[in-house]
């Protein structure tokens, strides 16, 4: 879904070819609702439970228009409903397009009566068993709505407030009830219901806290070892080369050699110690640099219910 705000008005399209049937967009109620060939498919099951689906997005204001493809003329038995439509709110606050039996209707709902304001519409046979542009204007004083850019109806006297309102689509036949895309216009506000795919910082923080202290402690550790190692032997080769010397001397030479193992045994401590001290911290600086950066015709009626 392409979600857009430019001047302070919002669109976004909804394209089954790409997004499939999402279960974070729809959310199935009844009957039979998936993806066939680039469309999602609206049919009641074999047990004949009619099939009814909601929008999780919700759109306040602006241009809905949803390109539907309605298999038959209106008959007998057939209910079909397409359009802004909350199973909360029942019949309030509501604009949708609406197929019962053998009639075509247009209805709005207001916030505070299940009074319809409704409007007959005579079927025109160009729209049977074709994708038609089925679009629902909503402003602050009027609800307009168009067939394939032909305005068919307009509703003044009872619209909804302004709210946030889903899109629901319901086919109470066998037969395929199509929606081919959605694409939604100059709305006021969008409410898009969507994963978080973002790690949390207390995680993170943790993977890395983890990850440094394990990795810097093992260099730390293994490099002090290797360098001690290192420093002892160069300081045992020094004391033997000593002695070696020493020996090949005059007896004065005594105190030389006492000297000089004193000398060696001071300078293998010494750079044993310094060794280790520079080792520990280049390694710990580099493991740790390395392990963080990795872990980031109008009318006015009552009516119940139809739509489940």
């Amino acid at each position: 879904m392409n979600i857009d705000s430019v001047n302070d008005v919002n669109s976004f399209f909804y394209d089954p070819y790409i997004y499939g049937y999402d279960d974070k967009f729809f959310k199935a109620i009844s009957g039979t609702v998936k993806a066939v060939d680039g469309k999602i498919r609206i049919t009641a099951n074999v047990a004949g439970t009619a099939g009814r689906v909601s929008t999780s997005t919700m759109v306040m204001f602006g241009r809905v228009n949803l390109k539907m493809t309605v298999p038959t003329a209106p008959s007998s038995g057939d209910s079909r409903v397409w359009g802004l439509y909350s199973r909360a709110y029942g019949n309030r606050n509501a604009a949708y397009f609406f197929i019962s039996g053998t009639n075509f209707y247009v209805r709005t709902y207001s916030r505070d009566s299940a009074v319809a304001e409704s409007t007959t519409i005579t079927w025109d046979a160009t729209w049977t068993n074709t994708a038609v542009r089925w679009e629902i204007r909503h402003s602050i004083d009027r609800v307009e709505f168009y067939a394939n850019d032909i305005k068919i109806a307009t509703h003044k006297t009872i619209i909804p407030e302004k709210t946030l309102l889903p899109m629901y689509f319901s086919n109470s036949g066998s037969d395929f009830f199509l929606l081919n895309y959605i694409d939604v216009r100059e709305a006021v506000k969008i409410f898009y219901n969507k994963p978080n795919i973002y790690l949390s910082t207390s995680s993170t923080s943790s993977s890395t806290s983890s990850s440094t202290s394990s990795s810097t402690s093992s260099s730390t550790s293994s490099s002090t070892s290797s360098s001690t190692s290192s420093s002892t032997s160069t300081s045992s080769s020094t004391s033997s080369s000593t002695s070696s010397s020493t020996s090949s001397s005059t007896s004065s030479s005594t105190s030389t050699s006492s000297s000089t193992s004193s000398s060696t045994s001071s300078s293998t401590s010494s750079s044993t110690s310094s060794s280790t001290s520079s080792s520990t911290s280049s390694s710990t600086s580099s493991s740790t640099s390395s392990s963080t950066s990795t872990s980031t015709s109008s009318s006015t009626s009552s009516s119940t219910s139809l739509l489940g």
